[in-house]
């Protein structure tokens, strides 16, 4: 029980700094859920409520980082946070070192059977004889787990993936809950509840983005077994056909509670277009400050379903705003932009003499006139002049120089930052889900580097310097003592509190004759001086610590920013055509119109979706697919925008620059007439 509870601990802690060292901000909202308090009964009589057993399912779509942000989120009971016993695939348990490790933490191995046959029945009767076998031993480690009111982690979703929606949710968490209810009424203990838990990054994979993880409510599965109960019988058999028939059906109904819990605390769309729109139009919509991380999930479904509405049921054409939106949503994730980072580059509209906001009966973008060389260079100096602003948000110069404060303290942040590049390599190319975890490990790893060596090069200053710096503490404080003293001159009378001064030293003489003759030098080399030592080698380094992280902490957020907008290749791309233009060079791409533009053969690479990535274990059910909504109309733009999936070429940043400036106002015109729409089932947002 004491290795458990150290190795558990240990990987809890690391979990700690993980997830809160590569996101920038955490949100948990209803760790109290995990509590469920129950009174306890000792000997046939009551005593303090208990916290009684919890079954948490979790969406699982970023491999260990949901893991550690569930191990982080649980509450804490006099002082200790609950420990909770995960679920983990059976391969884990076969290497020696990862199954050590598995089995001293406390996680319950699981065989995934993803390679069923179409007809739901297994190839071989001895495997599925087997695979009956492997259940039973879950459900029974489970249920003792549960008999010692442990808190069990299960991610239903049966592995990690990136996909637009919760494609599946496997029933062998309301099962487990089920068999341990059933034992329950026949050996006694506390009821079980199921917690289910949403967990929503902003961007999974990027480091300084935002993740928010709420604990749902408690599902009581007595309340759902009921049924299984007569009045004449207080238990059930597993073994007779109608009891097997009862048990499936109470948790069939657990799983679909489960399920639609889930579905409402995270974002799902019905297709990858539909997300891209609605991500789009969340930034486009935000732009002009950043959206509370308790409404950002909210907010993104609310424009899921707004775009998700088929077209006959509004006035403005959704598939042709849509349309819009994923083009934009193209060219920023082919450039490396983000409609952040475009604002903040270039914060001015690219039609600077047009008025107004677009409206319903505004021109079409498409239709207008494009800037001549004139008004694109008049263009560029508008935008320099909104950087040196100081009152512009936008001011990079002003970033940059509040930047220059993380200096200090980077040469033992450095080797964080490149060692979470290159454990990155090791990530399955394709996988999302799998990024963000190499890198928070890999930081990790590079930041105990960091934390090393700088504390080799302070023990070798101590060794060649402690001397001298311990001197120097030692004169300010005899200096400290000697201002004291001279305060309490001719207040011999004085009592701090209600003691004599005179008396007290009268009384360490009498007690210790032999202090009255001791020399300050002596006091010093003997006492002072090697207990000063060992406060500054000891409490100064975990006050030096402290301070480089909380210093770390103040200073990344901006320094990363100014990174991001200024040295990633992506924005030193357009800064340099910015400064090319600005020196007076002519532009070399001047086309009548907007739609000329984007009908340019050069720039369709950059009008290409990513392609959806896949999962082996994702099991295809006829109920749901998750393809594109025709009734949307949008079979047209996907046509349109996968026919243009050659590789991308070299092409002139002014006309790349012109596309994503001109593809940012028609999402805003887009977005403005969206919106507006007083038909449009969306609710009204701040």
């Amino acid at each position: 029980m004491k290795e458990l509870q150290l190795v558990y601990r240990i990987l809890r802690k690391i979990s700690d700094w993980s997830v809160s060292g590569y996101y920038s901000e955490v949100l948990v909202e209803g760790s109290e859920n995990v509590l469920n308090l129950q009174s306890g009964v000792l000997d046939g009589e009551d005593i303090t409520t208990v916290n009684g057993p919890v079954i948490l399912v979790s969406t699982h779509h970023n491999e260990m980082i949901d893991i550690a942000t569930l191990a982080m989120t649980m509450p804490r009971i006099q002082g200790e946070r609950r420990h909770v016993s995960f679920w983990a695939k059976e391969s884990m348990f076969k290497n020696a070192i990862t199954g050590w490790v598995m089995r001293s933490s406390g996680a319950i191995a699981v065989k995934r059977n993803p390679n069923k046959s179409e007809t739901g029945e297994s190839a071989d009767k001895e495997k599925q004889d087997k695979r009956i076998d492997d259940i039973s031993s879950l459900f029974a480690s489970t249920t003792r787990a549960l008999a010692s009111n442990k808190v069990i982690g299960v991610f239903p979703e049966g592995t990690s993936y990136t996909q637009p929606r919760i494609i599946q949710i496997m029933p062998g968490a309301a099962r487990a809950a089920v068999e341990y209810d059933v034992w329950r009424r026949q050996n006694g203990g506390q009821d079980v509840v199921i917690v289910p838990v949403g967990i929503v990054y902003t961007a999974k994979s990027f480091y300084q983005s935002r993740l928010v993880a709420r604990l749902g409510t408690p599902i009581v599965v007595k309340d759902y077994c009921e049924e299984l109960y007569t009045p004449t019988s207080s238990s059930i058999s597993a073994n007779t056909e109608d009891d097997t028939a009862a048990i499936r059906a109470v948790t069939k109904t657990i799983a679909l509670r489960i399920e639609k819990d889930l579905l409402e605390m995270t974002v799902n769309a019905d297709d990858w277009e539909t997300l891209y729109a609605a991500s789009v139009a969340r930034d486009v919509y935000f732009e002009k400050g950043e959206i509370p991380l308790r409404t950002w999930a909210t907010n993104t479904q609310q424009f899921v379903n707004l775009l998700a509405t088929p077209a006959s049921t509004l006035s403005v054409p959704a598939a042709d705003t849509k349309r819009t939106l994923i083009r934009y949503f193209a060219l920023l994730h082919n450039t490396g932009l983000s409609h952040a980072v475009l604002q903040g580059l270039f914060p001015l509209r690219i039609l600077p003499r047009s008025t107004g906001y677009p409206t319903k009966s505004a021109t079409p973008l498409t239709d207008q006139p494009f800037s001549t060389d004139r008004e694109w260079k008049h263009y560029h100096l508008a935008t320099l002049s909104e950087h040196i602003s100081l009152r512009a948000p936008s001011n990079v110069l002003k970033n940059a120089v509040l930047t220059l404060a993380i200096l200090p303290i980077l040469p033992i942040y450095l080797p964080a930052f490149l060692m979470s590049h290159l454990v990155a390599l090791l990530a399955t190319p394709g996988e999302e889900e799998g990024e963000a975890q190499f890198r928070s490990v890999g930081g990790g790893i590079g930041l105990g580097i960091g934390l090393t060596f700088a504390k080799l090069i302070g023990s070798w200053i101590w060794k060649t310097r402690g001397g001298m710096i311990s001197a120097f503490v030692l004169a300010k404080a005899r200096s400290v003592v000697e201002v004291v003293r001279g305060s309490f001159t001719g207040f011999e009378g004085l009592r701090i509190p209600s003691v004599d001064i005179a008396g007290m030293k009268l009384g360490a003489a009498t007690l210790f004759p032999g202090v009255a003759n001791l020399k300050w030098d002596v006091l010093r080399n003997v006492l002072v001086q090697p207990m000063i030592r060992t406060i500054l080698r000891g409490g100064g380094w975990l006050l030096l610590g402290w301070c480089v992280v909380k210093w770390y902490n103040l200073c990344i957020k901006r320094a990363h920013r100014t990174y991001t907008y200024t040295l990633a290749p992506p924005a030193r791309r357009l800064w340099m055509h910015h400064l090319f233009i600005l020196l007076g060079f002519r532009n070399s791409f001047n086309p009548r119109s907007i739609s000329d533009l984007f009908q340019d053969p050069d720039l369709s690479p950059y009008l290409t979706l990513p392609p959806p990535p896949t999962n082996a274990f994702i099991r295809k059910r006829e109920q749901v697919q998750v393809q594109p909504d025709n009734s949307n109309s949008n079979s047209a733009a996907t046509a349109e925008i996968n026919s243009n999936s050659r590789r991308q070429r070299p092409i002139p940043t002014a006309k790349l620059l012109m596309a994503l400036l001109c593809a940012r106002e028609e999402a805003r015109q887009a977005m403005g007439l969206l919106v507006d729409n007083d038909e449009a089932p969306v609710e009204k947002m701040p």
